[in-house]
């Protein structure tokens, strides 16, 4: 893009930047084409983007814990009642997509992970973000649970 765009100044680059991360997040799954496994990296990026939008939606959500039992628990009872599925199971939309953005995410990693960084030792640092990948991997599955 040439120029500053429509919108100039430090406002038309947050404007940008926002509008472009939402994009991103998004494209994660559903207007992707067939699966293809190639070297590039954009299937973990749009989910590691659409994972973190979750996270901090999450912990927001979570804040309500200081709001008493009565506005936690409508915040509960807000998100069963998002139910709707065709898929058949006992999870809304919403939970349905989010499994599917870490699963992506899960299988990308692993792969680049693979084709990358196993022909090195431990003690080189190269495997350490698929060790704390795993070891999220194993806190979610405990949270979920």
């Amino acid at each position: 893009m040439k120029g500053e765009g429509k919108i100039g100044g430090w406002i038309g680059a947050i404007l940008y930047m926002v509008l472009g991360f939402l994009k991103e997040v998004l494209f994660t799954i559903v207007p992707q084409k067939n699966v293809v496994f190639n070297g590039d990296r954009v299937g973990l990026t749009r989910s590691a983007m659409f994972l973190f939008v979750f996270i901090i939606i999450h912990a927001v959500g979570n804040l309500h814990v200081f709001l008493g039992p009565d506005d936690f628990n409508g915040y509960g009872y807000f998100y069963v009642r998002l139910y709707w599925t065709g898929f058949g199971m006992k999870a809304n939309i919403v939970e349905e997509y989010i499994l599917l953005a870490a699963l992506l995410h899960v299988v990308v990693a692993l792969k680049r992970t693979w084709d990358i960084s196993m022909n090195y030792s431990v003690a080189s640092g190269k495997l350490n973000l698929a060790f704390s990948g795993v070891t999220l991997l194993t806190f979610m599955m405990i949270h979920l649970y």
